[in-house]
């Protein structure tokens, strides 16, 4: 039996169909692969929050500076001076819990919890802050791994 020939086009158009096949069932394979690792989430690390002469200027200029769980955790803090220390403040207030956050009050100057209940800075837990040299500027770090009992903690 004789074997028939695919013409030109056919074949242009079959090579096309394939790569485009090959490019979907590619980007289906990375999306499956980053979504579904089925692992645990990495844990928290230090990260970088600023250098600490731009921090201070802007906590002494507009207040607390609120930084949000970069994983979308309970883990979000505002940065703060606790005199001429940067301090990572938890905004889980004491024996208080996710659905009742502490909030800075702009207008009042002050932390309160959400039914505008003042909260005394010196109650509330930390995030530890970490410093270091870098290109000749103290770098500030905020470790969300560990949180520690705030200063006054009866």
């Amino acid at each position: 039996m004789a074997r028939r020939r695919l013409d030109k086009g056919t074949r242009v158009l079959l090579a096309t169909a394939a790569v485009v096949l090959g490019l979907a069932l590619g980007i289906v394979i990375v999306i499956v692969a980053r979504a579904g690792n089925g692992g645990p989430p990495p844990a928290y690390q230090p990260f970088f929050a600023g250098q600490s002469d731009r921090i201070t200027k802007a906590i002494k200029e507009d207040g607390p500076v609120f930084y949000p769980d970069p994983r979308k955790g309970d883990r979000a803090f505002y940065l703060d001076l606790d005199g001429d220390r940067i301090v990572a403040l938890h905004v889980v207030p004491p024996g208080g819990t996710t659905a009742c956050l502490v909030q800075w009050d702009r207008a009042e100057k002050r932390y309160e919890d959400c039914r505008g209940a003042p909260i005394d800075p010196s109650m509330l837990e930390r995030f530890p802050v970490l410093t270091k040299p870098i290109g000749g500027k103290t770098s500030v770090f905020v470790d969300l791994r560990t949180l520690t009992p705030p200063p006054t903690h009866p």
